[in-house]
């Protein structure tokens, strides 16, 4: 996986990082299920830039806050904008290579995930940036980081849930949060 210490950081401070990260993140979801992501470059300027600004009001306007934002809140204000401005636009379909003669037979988990992405790609994409930041930053405190999975009902939920209905950024901070709790 692409995540690793400092990347948060770097993408946040750098728009080629951020544009970068999210285009390598975008596709390797997507492989799963044979698809490229065509994304908008203008989107993903548009992210940065909303996301940073977000934190940055936030962080100004929060007086209690110590250490800055912590990696819920990060990542609940970047899924927010990515969700918000779409970046993913089109795809292309590698399951059908006419070119090369090659079919590719889909298993039935492979059919159902790619009907998930054809309806709400950037929701996915965006909600698991997300998660997958606050699994990487909460093994250090939370035994439940290591082994935390998500039916795919509830993922299915999520994505119909982001698409349609208002979420703001703290909704999706306390998602996150929520989904990490150990009750101490």
């Amino acid at each position: 996986m692409l995540i690793n210490a400092g990347r948060l950081q770097a993408m946040q401070s750098d728009v080629g990082e951020f544009t970068q990260f999210v285009a390598e993140y975008s596709e390797e979801i997507l492989s799963a299920a044979y698809l490229i992501p065509q994304l908008s470059r203008a989107r993903l300027d548009e992210v940065h830039g909303a996301w940073t600004k977000d934190l940055e009001r936030v962080e100004e306007n929060e007086n209690q806050l110590e250490e800055g934002l912590d990696h819920f809140k990060r990542a609940g204000h970047l899924a927010f904008w990515l969700r918000r401005m779409g970046p993913v636009v089109d795809f292309i379909d590698y399951s059908v290579n006419i070119a090369d003669g090659i079919e590719y037979n889909l298993s039935e988990k492979e059919a159902d995930f790619r009907d998930l992405m054809f309806g709400h790609a950037n929701e996915y994409i965006a909600f698991d940036i997300g998660l997958q930041y606050c699994k990487f930053y909460e093994p250090q405190t939370s035994l439940r980081a290591q082994g935390i999975t998500l039916s795919d009902d509830y993922t299915r939920t999520t994505c119909h849930f982001l698409k349609y209905k208002q979420v703001s950024p703290h909704s999706l901070f306390m998602i996150y949060k929520s989904l990490f709790y150990t009750g101490s």
